[in-house]
């Protein structure tokens, strides 16, 4: 259920090798703090700041943004010029969008302006028995977005509909879909910029659903935008990324990491501790990236100020591989690295990746690379 206006159009050598002992032992006390939720997240009034729109902190949605969930849904299923009910929650087929928010299989994401929320947007599994207007399956969410009047016009809504879809995939779901009214032309022409694609109208409204990942290139041809530095907004988009990376290691299903990992990005990314890049596909979103942990390692041969960081995660969506996509973010990752003073860095290479890195400087020795996760 969604009603949205139309919203705004966003080297020195590198040393390599394997990791040693003491690099190891660093980076899986990093990334165990992380999965363990010990990194403390930013929290905003109502929830964790998973990333930014121009400056509009987008805080995960809680059971205490209910009341705001309520207000959007009501603008949503009513949209100025259709006749609003005195009490449009009393109907449970309004109302089976929000009741009970923060069970399980709840995503959203709640935009906050000078500490108050100007837009929404959520997703939620409703069963065949108690379907939605865009109901498709019970495996697939349907998405709800509106944002308030004075924040129209900035692309909050197109941030919120493409933050929400990232999260989305990063649980493991495939595809959403949504319900949204034929008279919004424009509106219906934003969600199709992001893949949404008519499956059932029925006259006065129409179902669309479109896959959680960004939509594949249209032509043989095509290829990404030139590589760019990630910012505060692109917490979401590294999420879905990363989990496309773990599917590729049989671990997709684990989904315990994605909630830390956003709540930790924002702070992480603005202090130069996690420094990455991405390359946007043709509706804006990103479609790869590479992301490199940045830390103080004991000065040694080739870092005599122990400037270090590790390449922890590169991945590229399916349909936009061997495009030079990969290659892009990499070579744009380690220039950043080479320009922020970076004295050393260290990746795991898998046997496909080994040509880009070593085309890029990387070489191997003779040292394992290992990781204890804490029991």
């Amino acid at each position: 259920m969604v009603e949205v206006e139309p919203l705004g159009p966003a080297r020195a050598p590198v040393t390599t090798g394997g990791f040693t002992a003491e690099e190891t032992t660093v980076l899986s006390g990093s990334l165990a703090a992380l999965a363990h939720g010990v990194i403390l997240p930013i929290r905003g009034p109502g929830g964790v700041v998973v990333g930014h729109h121009r400056g509009v902190p987008l805080l995960a949605a809680t059971p205490d943004d209910l009341p705001f969930l309520r207000e959007m849904l009501v603008e949503a299923a009513f949209p100025p010029g259709t006749e609003r009910p005195p009490d449009p929650l009393a109907d449970d087929h309004v109302a089976r969008y929000v009741h009970g928010w923060g069970r399980p299989g709840d995503l959203g994401l709640v935009a906050r302006s000078d500490g108050r929320p100007v837009g929404a947007a959520w997703t939620r599994l409703l069963p065949p028995e108690r379907p939605g207007d865009g109901f498709v399956a019970g495996d697939t969410p349907e998405l709800s977005v509106a944002v308030t009047d004075g924040a129209r016009g900035r692309g909050l809504g197109r941030a919120l509909v493409a933050g929400a879809l990232d999260h989305a995939a990063a649980h493991g779901h495939e595809r959403v879909s949504l319900s949204g009214a034929r008279a919004k032309a424009v509106a219906v022409g934003l969600y199709r910029s992001l893949g949404f694609a008519d499956v059932a109208p029925d006259g006065t409204s129409m179902t669309m659903v479109a896959p959680s990942a960004p939509a594949p290139p249209s032509a043989p041809v095509d290829g990404p935008a030139a590589a760019r530095r990630a910012t505060e907004d692109d917490g979401p988009a590294l999420a879905r990324l990363r989990q496309v990376m773990f599917a590729g290691f049989d671990v997709a299903h684990d989904h315990t990491w994605i909630e830390p990992f956003l709540a930790a990005w924002p702070e992480e990314v603005a202090a130069g501790r996690w420094v990455a890049t991405v390359a946007d596909g043709a509706d804006g979103r990103p479609v790869a990236s590479a992301l490199a942990l940045v830390h103080r390692a004991a000065p040694g041969p080739g870092r005599p100020h122990g400037r270090a960081a590790h390449i922890g995660s590169v991945a590229t969506e399916p349909a936009w591989r061997r495009r030079g996509a990969a290659r892009a973010v990499v070579t744009a990752l380690v220039d950043r690295l080479d320009t922020d003073g970076v004295e050393s860095t260290t990746l795991n290479a898998s046997a496909d990746g080994a040509g880009l890195y070593r085309s890029l400087g990387f070489g191997a020795n003779d040292t394992i690379a290992m990781r204890r996760p804490r029991p």
